[in-house]
């Protein structure tokens, strides 16, 4: 039986301290238990039976009587104090992994575990279980463009996260929300997917470093473009979904589904519920038409049938996706598709 993995807070701001261990004593899945303290001599006292896995200190609060602890890695919280140097004070001195300490505590977290997963080996994490229930997969997907595609499934994954868990993806070639598109450092779906030949416990770690919020839904960043994951094969994003909706604790995964990846009829195939949105134009109507015989004609009626047709209402102006979502005739229309659901 392998032994839990601990990570241990130190530093002498009581306040830091209590909100980020009250933090991360909240998130879910992670691959240590948390503690944490305010005193060296307590972190002694902590540590005395066990050493922790990863010991994450403030610049300030950093000495090198923390070395004593035996962590088998320190991450320093730069704090801006230029108090300490920060290098192990063995000959040949190495410098720690650091990171801002004033940030929001997501953005801690997340840089925490892509140092920790950076130098893993694929069996020191393979004890991770799986979830009990497996999230359910929505597909959304449509051949009729400007239908509010990414609206709506923006706004649905927002409003089925006030009571669960659930987590936003994008397969458009490029991300058409403001609040998610990625900056030029962040590591996105196409990162991601550089993982996916790695143990399940490896590529859960590397997932959930990558993994960001907006107002209290999951996701992880689109690519950039789609040629970034035009390459990727079938095989490989069934078993990205397999493994996320197995592993991650979500209630719901929401799919923004676009023909440009590989296999996307057996993508929809895999979802437990289907929204195809249109629009009343003879276009919208004869791609429908189109849609429908393609799907039967390669043997796909199956996600013809559990697919929901429906046609969002015409605003002039869609509700921003961060923030309180206001009373407006799309968000009705949002809330009543979820009753489908």
């Amino acid at each position: 039986m392998k032994r839990d993995r601990i990570l241990v807070l130190y530093d002498r701001d009581e306040e830091y301290t209590s909100l980020m261990g009250e933090y991360l004593l909240g998130c879910k899945n992670l691959p240590w238990k948390i503690a944490a303290c305010t005193s060296e001599a307590d972190l002694k006292k902590l540590c005395g039976k066990r050493a922790p896995d990863i010991l994450v200190t403030s610049e300030s609060s950093y000495s090198r009587g923390l070395n004593a602890v035996d962590a088998e890695k320190i991450v320093i919280l730069s704090d801006g104090s230029g108090s300490v140097t920060v290098k192990d004070a063995s000959p040949g001195t190495c410098t720690y992994p650091v990171i801002e300490k004033y940030q929001p505590a997501e953005d801690t977290l997340r840089a925490i575990l892509e140092i920790y997963s950076c130098e893993l080996d694929e069996g020191d994490v393979s004890d991770m279980s799986f979830s009990s229930e497996r999230a359910k997969l929505i597909g959304v997907f449509s051949p009729v463009r400007r239908c509010y595609q990414t609206t709506f499934s923006v706004l649905m994954g927002r409003l089925l996260a006030v009571n669960s868990r659930v987590l936003y993806l994008s397969f458009e070639f490029c991300e058409g929300c403001e609040e998610l598109i990625p900056s030029e450092e962040s590591r996105t779906l196409s990162d991601l997917m550089y993982f996916i030949g790695s143990a399940p416990s490896v590529f859960s770690l590397r997932f959930r470093s990558m993994v960001r919020n907006l107002s209290g839904l999951d996701y992880v960043p689109a690519a950039l473009s789609g040629t970034d994951i035009s390459e990727i094969s079938e095989d490989e994003w069934k078993t990205m979904l397999k493994r996320i909706c197995s592993l991650e604790g979500y209630s719901y995964v929401i799919l923004d589904l676009s023909e440009s990846i590989r296999g996307i009829f057996e993508v929809l195939r895999m979802c437990d519920r289907i929204y195809t949105l249109t629009r009343d134009d003879k276009v919208a109507k004869r791609k429908i038409g189109n849609y429908e015989f393609v799907l039967s004609m390669y043997e796909y009626s199956d996600v013809w049938e559990k697919s929901i047709r429906c046609r969002p209402p015409y605003v002039s102006r869609v509700p921003s996706f961060s923030g309180d979502l206001p009373a407006c005739e799309l968000i009705d229309f949002v809330k009543d598709q979820i009753g489908a659901i």
